[in-house]
């Protein structure tokens, strides 16, 4: 008798946990997440065109200058609820979507480190402080370097990529992050920033 219990209730777990399964494959037809991917180019050329879906969020853009004329980037319209800008500093923030843009510059004509050092080393860095960051990717554009990565904090896993360019006697450094869940779609977002404000940087005199 005990063993008919018992069988009666691995089959019943068994039925359950296929019903489970069947359910999440329904979802999964009507998740765009599941059902939508995306490339870096493909979403550069969104953002050139000034409008841009991620899933279902709709985004606008328009190329802006920072930093005193010295940075050109494409900027989000009506995204950040933090916008500061000092004179050498860029500091963009939505706590509603998870997103951070930052940006920085000092004087200088080249940068110290090779691109791969410099991946390897930030990464190496954060280890040394106890976290655990995870490199990705390392990628060098026209005018623009940059590595992401992945990083463990209080709030969850977040994206980071990271990027550097020497113009007009400055060394320009940043960061854009997001939710490292929303790495396929915000993640490559940032990413495709990162490839038009190489373009819009390397258009002096236009």
């Amino acid at each position: 008798m005990e063993m008919d219990l018992e069988i009666a209730r691995l089959q019943r777990e068994q039925w359950e946990l296929a019903e489970q399964e069947e359910r999440q494959k329904e979802l999964d037809l009507y998740d765009p997440k599941k059902r939508i991917t995306y490339t870096v180019d493909e979403l550069a050329e969104g953002i050139r065109k000034g409008k841009q879906y991620v899933y279902t969020l709709k985004m606008e853009f328009e190329p802006r200058v920072f930093l005193q004329g010295r940075l050109k980037m494409p900027f989000i319209l009506d995204f950040f609820e933090v916008i500061e800008e000092k004179q050498d500093y860029l500091l963009l923030v939505s706590d509603k979507r998870n997103v951070s843009i930052s940006v920085s510059c000092i004087p200088g004509e080249k940068v110290e480190k090779s691109l791969k050092d410099w991946a390897v080393q930030s990464c190496e860095m954060l280890r040394g402080m106890k976290l655990s960051a995870k490199l990705d990717q390392v990628k060098a554009l026209e005018l623009i370097e940059y590595f992401t990565y992945e990083l463990p904090t209080a709030e969850g896993r977040v994206y980071n990529t990271v990027f550097r360019f020497v113009k007009e006697g400055c060394i320009f450094a940043g960061a854009m992050n997001c939710a490292a869940e929303e790495k396929k779609g915000m993640g490559l977002l940032l990413e495709a920033m990162i490839h038009v404000t190489d373009e819009l940087n390397g258009q002096e005199g236009e």
